[in-house]
Parts: C-alpha cells; structure tokens; sequence
C-alpha cells in the first residue's frame, strides 16, 4: 500500500468519478469492486463520495454540474506539490486551466485542466488526503493510460508542467512511460489511428481484479455495459466496460509491474463508449 515514497510528483494521486447518477454509481461501483461508500453531508460538497475497500481510501464520485456538457467519466488527479505553479506550467504547456486551483479544508488543493492535446486531467496538492490510501492491489487503481491523439504534444505537455521523464516502449504503438524509482505509474499511448479525427483523447483507468471474466459478468448483472471484450497483454488480462451512466473504465488482472506492454484495445473506449446524459 501506498507510503511516504509512494508521494511522487507528476504520479496518479486519486481518481474520482463525474456522474449523472451518484446512487446508482454507488449501488454499481460497491457491486462490481465490493466498495463501501463514504458519502459527504457537508452541502458544499454536493453529497461527494469516498470509495472505501476494506476502510482504505481508493477514490471518488460526485454529481455532474449543469455547466459541465461532458459525459459521465472518471478522472485521474497527478499530484503536485504547489497547485498554483502547476497551473502556471500547464499554460505555459498549451493547456488550458479549467478554474484555479480549489482549497479544500483539511484535504489538499485540487485542480483541474485540459491538456494541450485535449485531454482533461486532474491535479491534487496533498493536505490531510494525501491520496489513494492503496492501489496497485486487488480492488483498487492500478493502470493509468492517456490515449493520446498527439503523442509528441502529450509528450511536451507531461514533461513541462508535471516534469515527466518518460521512457519509449519498443514495438506496435508507441508509448511512453512515467517511471520512477523503477516503479511505472502512468503511460501515454499513441492513439492518433484509434481515434481518429473526431474522438477525444482521454485519459483511462484500470481497476485490478482477481479474475476478469468474473467481474465482467458482475458488471453486466450490474447494468454496465462489455465495451471491449477480455484481451490478453504480456503480464495479464484485460477488458473495458462502461457503468450505467455511460463512464468507461478498465479491469486488469494483477501484474508483475515490470511489463510496460500498451494497451492499445482501451484506446478503442472513446470510439465504444456511449456518451448519456442519464
């Protein structure tokens, strides 16, 4: 489980879920993953939710905005250590900074923005929360992936404002991997072919699971829909499924951490997932 070493800049710091159905991603998401759901009474907070597994923090959920045309999805939070130098180095990126960075009592500052190829990701300076309490475990977040539809631009944008220094896979589509410490915590996948000119890129999540096939079928009991079907890569499983709402997400069996195969099938989501309103 996470620990002091484990708080590296520019890695996934927590993931949360934008929905149009907080109760039903709650009676899905607690189904599929057996979650428990801590739910915020603070109104500010719009009923914001914790994900729990076995008491241990792992992510979010909370409603949709009326001012947010974007379909239901999940997001991944980079940590920094100052909010506001990030959004300083995200502009000077090409991104674009979707509102100052928010103070959140007795949490951290959270931020978010597009990137300079389109895509939105988040960015979270630890207070109290310094992140995921686990990941990278049966349960939890354990891949983080941006299709990209500009690899080289993604490649700048990454480096500039998170300063990543990423190494190049070898063979099929190129990709590149955030690494440190010999830990990989995020790739970029060239996904220029996969999406083509009308899909946006986007940023995916993997949740580990014991057996694929397993989950999926609860899933699909659960109302999700099988968007990708199981796959295999060199260190595992794979398959890509949407909640309910329409929010894509992928299902990974447990990995060596020493495989950095790309996973060009969930690149495909954009293309596969339906965009709902509800």
């Amino acid at each position: 489980m996470p620990g002091s070493d484990d708080l590296v800049a520019g890695a996934p710091a927590w993931v949360d879920l934008t929905t149009t159905d907080l109760d039903g991603a709650i009676d899905f998401y607690t189904s599929v993953f057996g979650w428990t759901a801590d739910r915020s009474e603070v109104e500010r907070y719009g009923g914001y939710t914790t994900f729990l597994l076995d008491g241990k923090r792992v992510g979010g959920a909370g409603s949709r905005t009326d001012d947010d045309p974007a379909p239901p999805h999940w997001t991944v939070y980079l940590l920094t250590w100052n909010a506001a130098a990030t959004s300083e180095r995200i502009a000077e990126a090409g991104g674009t900074v979707l509102f100052e960075p928010i103070d959140i009592p007795d949490m951290g500052v959270m931020g978010l923005a597009i990137d300079a190829t389109g895509a939105v990701v988040g960015y979270w300076q630890p207070g109290g929360l310094p992140g995921f309490d686990v990941y990278d475990e049966t349960g939890s977040a354990t891949r983080f992936e941006l299709a990209a539809s500009d690899f080289d631009a993604a490649e700048r944008f990454y480096a500039h404002a998170f300063h990543w220094d990423v190494e190049h896979g070898d063979g099929g589509p190129r990709y590149a991997v955030y690494r440190h410490a010999g830990r990989t915590f995020a790739r970029i996948l060239d996904a220029a072919e996969l999406l083509g000119a009308e899909l946006p890129p986007t940023w995916n999540v993997g949740f580990q699971v014991d057996d694929v096939e397993a989950t999926v079928a609860r899933a699909v009991a659960a109302g999700g829909t099988l968007v990708v079907p199981p796959w295999d890569v060199p260190d595992g499983r794979r398959a890509g499924l949407t909640d309910p709402s329409g929010a894509y997400f992928v299902v990974a069996s447990p990995t060596s951490g020493t495989s950095d195969a790309a996973s060009a099938p969930a690149a495909t989501s954009a293309a596969s997932a339906p965009e709902s309103d509800g």
